[in-house]
């Protein structure tokens, strides 16, 4: 048997919570000591004090965790890998929601910073010529997961073509069709080009590829157009700096903000070269 002390080593849980646990009738010493009152704990023990740590890292109370173990070690190992592998996701989609706020705020505090000195990206207007392209639109959960929506659609959408006989032109484009600005459920639609010809058989093309759309992307008469380069996440930047030019000069945003990627398909090795296009009006 095991000292408090040493089975709190083996544990990596402090004997604080040790007495805690045994208070409230969670984790009882194998056997106390009458006289001197020092607690012990047998090594079999451990198993059931690894799921209560795991269980409260999930989240759940000491007394939701108390009902669970009632049976001794009830919670079975496959139904706690279930459980952790929940939660990580969860805590991966966590992490992922709080990097993208630090990286609006390091964005917007660069802007600031910016305020009245040459923007570091050169706008571009220019008109856009209709598009044809092969697409396929989803509500993106949250802005977090964006990018790797676009890489996931812009695969299928490779390999659809691919089983169809279809040949694209290599470029992929987002469009954002949400109108107002929002970070969750967001209207997205990833396209990649296609030769003109395709659209004149897409009645037939259509019965085929499913869930796949083959269109033209409208032309644009007035677009301002920037260029990124860099990690996806830092196209924040980007996108403020183009639409501050955009309300700089009295001009008002319509239509969606379309991202034309310029490096390769789907994002090669997390670089990401895009122009990035905002129509607008006077």
């Amino acid at each position: 048997m095991f000292k408090i002390g040493d089975f709190s080593k083996l544990g990596q849980v402090s004997v604080r919570m040790l007495r805690h646990y045994d208070k409230l009738g969670l984790l009882t010493p194998s056997h106390t000591d009458r006289w001197t009152g020092y607690r012990y704990y047998t090594i079999d023990q451990l198993s059931r004090l690894n799921r209560i740590v795991a269980l409260n890292d999930l989240g759940l109370t000491l007394q939701q965790i108390s009902e669970l173990l009632q049976d001794d070690n009830s919670v079975s190992v496959d139904r706690l890998r279930g459980m952790l592998t929940m939660r990580k996701v969860q805590i991966a989609q966590d992490l992922s929601e709080k990097q993208m706020q630090l990286t609006g705020v390091e964005a917007r505090l660069r802007q600031i910073e910016q305020e009245g000195q040459p923007s570091p990206y050169e706008v571009v207007v220019k008109s856009v010529a209709p598009i044809p392209v092969a697409s396929v639109r989803q509500i993106v959960p949250h802005a977090s997961e964006m990018n790797y929506y676009c890489r996931v659609l812009c695969e299928q959408l490779y390999t659809r073509l691919h089983q169809l006989g279809l040949d694209h032109t290599g470029q992929e484009i987002t469009v954002f069709h949400m109108e107002e600005y929002t970070e969750e459920k967001l209207d997205t639609e990833a396209a990649v080009t296609i030769a003109d010809h395709w659209l004149a058989n897409a009645p037939l093309v259509d019965r085929m590829a499913d869930h796949i759309v083959f269109r033209e992307l409208p032309s644009v008469d007035l677009a301002a157009a920037v260029i990124y380069e860099g990690l996806y996440a830092g196209m924040t930047d980007a996108i403020l700096s183009l639409l501050t030019w955009v309300g700089e000069h009295d001009h008002t945003p319509v239509g969606p903000l379309r991202e034309i990627r310029l490096s390769g398909p789907a994002h090669v090795n997390g670089i990401l070269q895009a122009r990035l296009c905002s129509n607008y009006r006077f």
